[in-house]
């Protein structure tokens, strides 16, 4: 099996493009979660000023009413056709005053507001921390919701009256209120369309104690959603705030699944081409390997030696090199004794000697059954050379045990230069190769 049909390539850029691809993905949906957070924050604002300036307009209406309604000696003046005229909200559900803080008089007095009449404003059941906060100070307070007589909730406005007790000090008449519908009077600031855009959506009071809200309107959810915004609105005393969240978590949309599914396709095209690309270059190089390498030795075979040598002669540097010829002595008889698969690892052998020993420049070549040709960049150093060819001479002292080949195993060889013995390629090797035969002549008759 070759070597080069490997997956290490694909799974290697696969993991790489699919990390960028995701993190690519999370500021994708980090950004649109940033975006739908603000979003959220414009919806609230809208929604808080709407609510504020609403809530604002109807209670000042108490301060005309007391203006109006209490004449400067304290006593009540055309309450009824004042409170008519103030009354141009169906969310006013009504108008009272309170003297000495007992509700005396209220308008409209139907049913439901008359139970309102003989109503301390100053106990718990009207909002009493507003209350006795008013009743200090001639300002506006702002309660509720709180529980009606009648069952309804409402939140309640009030204004406390001082007038001159003729001494020029201020006394406390009582106090004027204006009770708005709960939760009717959040139509407003339509919070409660937020629902149908799939928002969920809370109003929440400050309570007395530190950090503590309490929801007067809306959902819980408004707390924990995926992206929640939170926007504070201040009406006279009362401080709420008003929550907006968005139902659809990050990992619910359809959008970032989709984000997902592209990385993912994305990464494994990128991979495939990789990978793709890879297998093509193994294949162009086995198949160059196949075309100029002796597949026993891995040597040169006789085509790749010639190219090369083609390649060092027609080059414009016109470099000098050694070609030693190398004839593997007594082969044949090797073969015909130990059989052909010895005769095989003995040419491995000699390929890996040579390549231990000789020149880190060196090419090795086989040109026949036993035939090797070596060549050397630069012109010839004997002393190199001869100390290379006595370690191989060495290295080979010993035959081949594994094959049961008694050594020694020895080797001719003849040498030609370039340019200085021959110009061409076939020139260097006659005279390599007459070099040879001459060295294995004087072996035989030695």
């Amino acid at each position: 099996m070759v070597r080069f049909f490997t997956t290490r390539p694909f799974f290697g850029i696969l993991l790489l493009t699919l990390t960028v691809n995701l993190l690519l993905t999370w500021v994708l949906v980090d950004r649109k979660q940033q975006v739908e957070r603000v979003k959220l924050e414009s919806i609230a604002r809208a929604q808080r000023d709407a609510l504020h300036n609403d809530l604002h307009r109807l209670v000042y209406k108490v301060e005309t009413l007391g203006a109006l309604a209490v004449d400067p000696d304290g006593h009540v003046v055309e309450f009824e056709r004042v409170a008519a005229a103030l009354r141009d909200d169906s969310i006013v559900q009504a108008f009272a005053l309170a003297p000495d803080g007992i509700i005396n008089a209220v308008f409209p007095c139907d049913p439901a507001n008359s139970m309102l009449v003989g109503q301390d404003m100053l106990s718990d059941s009207l909002g009493s921390n507003e209350a006795v906060k008013a009743r200090h100070a001639p300002r506006l307070t702002l309660a509720g919701p709180v529980t009606l007589p009648d069952g309804g909730s409402a939140l309640v406005g009030r204004l406390s009256l001082y007038l001159n007790d003729g001494q020029g000090h201020a006394r406390y008449w009582g106090t004027a209120a204006i009770f708005l519908r709960f939760p009717e009077v959040l139509a407003a600031s339509d919070l409660y369309l937020l629902g149908n855009m799939n928002m969920a959506f809370g109003l929440w009071r400050a309570c007395t104690q530190p950090d503590k809200k309490r929801l007067i309107a809306g959902n819980i959810e408004s707390e924990s959603g995926p992206v929640s915004i939170e926007v504070p609105i201040n009406i006279l005393n009362a401080r709420w705030f008003i929550r907006v969240a968005s139902n659809e978590a990050w990992y619910t949309s359809l959008e970032t699944w989709l984000y997902v599914a592209l990385s993912i396709l994305l990464s494994l095209f990128l991979s495939g081409l990789v990978q793709r690309n890879h297998d093509l270059t193994g294949i162009r190089t086995y198949l160059e390997a196949i075309a100029y390498r002796d597949p026993l030795t891995g040597a040169l075979n006789r085509r790749g030696l010639f190219d090369e040598l083609q390649r060092r002669i027609t080059s414009a540097a016109k470099s000098k090199f050694v070609l030693y010829y190398i004839d593997l002595n007594n082969f044949k008889a090797i073969n015909d004794t130990y059989g052909h698969e010895a005769g095989d690892r003995v040419l491995q052998l000699f390929t890996e000697v040579v390549r231990a020993h000789a020149h880190l420049t060196h090419v090795l070549g086989r040109i026949g059954g036993d035939e090797f040709i070596l060549l050397l960049s630069g012109p010839p150093v004997s002393q190199r050379d001869e100390v290379a060819f006595d370690c191989m001479r060495k290295a080979l002292a010993n035959g081949l045990p594994s094959q049961k080949i008694p050594g020694p195993i020895t080797f001719s060889m003849g040498r030609a230069v370039y340019p200085d013995d021959a110009q061409t390629a076939d020139a260097l090797l006659s005279c390599a190769d007459a070099a040879m035969y001459q060295e294995k002549e004087r072996a035989k008759n030695g």
